[in-house]
């Protein structure tokens, strides 16, 4: 699982402190000295990627520009190692330069080197790896203990309270989302599902129709959450015939196959764009139709031609919330291997096929797009494209089957310890 989570440099002097915001929980750092008010400081925030102890110099990739600084700690006053989730500097322990390693978190503070990317370090603050892990593995697991999903269908500003229509291993309910002055709120960026990309928000930015994460306790079966966090984001997944493609690859004319309308999709460096095997595709529509049958004679890897009628159930779980990739498939069942090298897993299995340039696509093309959506709801901002999906159209050919495609395609967005993208709290950079 790819752990990440990049700190965010903003800096605010107030009362002889140094406030970095370091995720949603944020972090107060004091400032060495009163002499130090007046004498400002350089700052370099990033990973550690190499180590030269006897020198006690350090090359830190720094968060905001990506630059790699040469950061020379041989006169710094103080080495302070702070534990993750901390506000202040009061469970701060002193260390040595000797205890730093490769892919620590690290903040300088010092004079930069206007001719060469350096920072002489006169104060040095550093989060370990190694504490990070097990913060964010325990933020992983309380989100799969007490963390629920759904879509937002209704807002009470008055209580400040929502409705989600949540997706369960038992099928679709509807939770009402309750929320305090303490609950913590977070949005995703319009382009991206990652909990890192993530920005602070409130509850005045919930929208109908939002994509939403919620940690808290459940009461009433389930049908109630008091809510701790709550993470949302504008996502949309459509099905689609691909019109035209930009000679730069950065954008796509669609035709939306549900409202028949045109949608612009914009790609950005982010953007992952792949195709279904053939195999995996007709596996996929029979899912939704036991009664397909693959266009030309497509036949399985060992040459057998697939049986009428032979539905192929699955189990397979979506994302972290152990949800059903498919609502409409049976329950119960666990994923297990099939021929073809399929795990059953959807989403491990799209994840594990090949990226492919967007100049691999064609017009006529149909593809499923998931990505972010604005107040204009002709474009959207593509996160994934999956490509080679008419199997699932011609399987599916009404409104309704198209929903249930649809259904299996929903964007696995990240919570705090992960990122799928997703991860969260202040983790180091991988």
């Amino acid at each position: 699982m790819n752990l990440v989570r990049a700190l965010t440099a903003s800096l605010a002097m107030s009362t002889g402190l140094l406030l970095l915001p370091v995720g949603a929980p944020g972090l107060l750092l004091a400032q060495a000295s009163p002499q130090a008010a007046h004498a400002p400081l350089d700052q370099v925030l990033g990973t550690v990627t190499a180590v030269n102890a006897a020198d006690k110099t350090f090359t830190v990739k720094q968060d905001k520009t990506g630059t790699e600084y040469s950061v020379s700690a041989a006169n710094a006053r103080r080495f302070l190692k702070v534990p993750p989730g901390q506000k202040d500097l009061k469970k701060a322990q002193p260390i040595t330069a000797g205890q730093i390693a490769v892919g620590d978190r690290l903040l300088a503070r010092g004079h930069k080197d206007a001719s060469a990317p350096k920072l002489d370090a006169e104060i040095v603050l550093v989060m370990t790896s190694g504490d990070l892990q097990q913060k964010h593995q325990a933020e992983l697991e309380d989100w799969q203990k007490r963390g629920s999903r759904g879509t937002i269908t209704a807002i009470d500003d008055a209580t400040h309270s929502v409705v989600m229509s949540a997706r369960t291993p038992e099928g679709t309910k509807t939770v009402t989302v309750t929320t305090t002055p303490e609950t913590q709120f977070t949005r995703y960026a319009s382009a991206s599902a990652k909990y890192s990309d993530a920005k602070p928000s409130s509850f005045s930015e919930l929208k109908p129709g939002d994509e939403l994460r919620v940690l808290g306790n459940s009461t009433n079966g389930g049908a109630d959450v008091a809510a701790e966090q709550v993470i949302s984001g504008a996502f949309k997944t459509i099905a689609a015939t691909i019109v035209s493609i930009n000679p730069d690859g950065k954008q796509l004319q669609v035709t939306d196959l549900q409202t028949k309308q045109p949608v612009t999709v914009a790609l950005t460096d982010d953007s992952s764009v792949r195709r279904l095997p053939p195999m995996m595709a007709n596996r996929l529509a029979r899912r939704l139709n036991a009664n397909y049958k693959p266009q030309g004679g497509a036949t399985e890897a060992n040459g057998e031609t697939p049986p009428a009628g032979g539905s192929e159930r699955s189990g397979a779980h979506h994302g972290n919330m152990e949800q059903p990739a498919n609502p409409n498939a049976p329950a119960g069942e666990g994923a297990r291997p099939n021929r073809g090298g399929f795990s059953g897993d959807l989403s491990k299995d799209v994840e594990q096929l090949p990226k492919i340039p967007a100049s691999d696509l064609k017009p006529g093309d149909a593809v499923v797009i998931s990505g972010g959506v604005g107040d204009d709801k002709s474009h959207l901002t593509a996160i994934n494209i999956i490509a080679g999906v008419e199997p699932l159209f011609a399987s599916a050919p009404s409104k309704a089957g198209r929903s249930a495609a649809l259904g299996m395609w929903n964007l696995d967005v990240g919570t705090p310890g992960e990122d799928s993208g997703g991860a969260g709290g202040d983790s180091p950079n991988k």
